[in-house]
């Protein structure tokens, strides 16, 4: 199993890789799947890089894709940085995007993600990955990690599931698979 670097250790384009290695290792199991860093991909309103794109198939071999922005930052992701992704998301065709961060997620990039279906992740460590979707804000510290767990574990909140938390680890998949496989926007 892959062990992830702390984040706090990486450079934004190190976590980037990271963030892409991670849905290779959830990923894998769909049909033709793929993922690229830093891709260049063209839209109906110009170029854009994304900083993971994952492609895949379903459905008796429809094509999917999804844009994976990865936000390194030690300040809560505001509603902006959604917005944007949900355009590029709108001009590139995508069916899915997904926001990755270090930090957490301000109340108004939380309402606007769930609004669009948007998925938020944080990486929480090096060990452990939390996907955020509620707004209701905890006070609850961050658990101590032993350095030997699985290399990720959290949870997912779904906008398809209504926010109902799923758990997930790097042996048993199958929110993020769901929320991938999915209907699109």
């Amino acid at each position: 199993m892959t062990k992830f670097k702390r984040t706090s250790n990486i450079t934004p384009e190190e976590y980037e890789l990271q963030v892409k290695m991670w849905l290779e290792s959830v990923g894998h199991e769909l049909d033709s799947f793929s993922a690229a860093h830093r891709e260049i991909l063209s839209g109906a309103d110009g170029e854009y890089e994304i900083d993971v794109v994952v492609r895949f198939k379903a459905l008796g071999g429809v094509q999917f894709k999804t844009l994976v922005e990865c936000k390194k930052h030690k300040n809560p992701i505001k509603r902006e940085l959604v917005q944007a992704l949900h355009q590029k998301q709108l001009s590139l065709g995508a069916n899915k995007a997904i926001l990755v961060s270090t930090s957490a997620f301000q109340e108004g990039a939380v309402e606007f993600a769930r609004a669009h279906g948007i998925a938020l992740v944080r990486l929480i460590s090096g060990v452990a990955m939390y996907i955020q979707g509620s707004s209701q804000r905890s006070s609850a510290p961050i658990p101590y990690i032993p350095a030997d767990v699985d290399p990720y574990a959290g949870l997912l909140y779904s906008p398809q599931e209504g926010l109902i938390p799923e758990g997930f680890n790097s042996h048993n998949n199958l929110a993020l698979e769901r929320y991938l496989n999915g209907p699109g926007p």
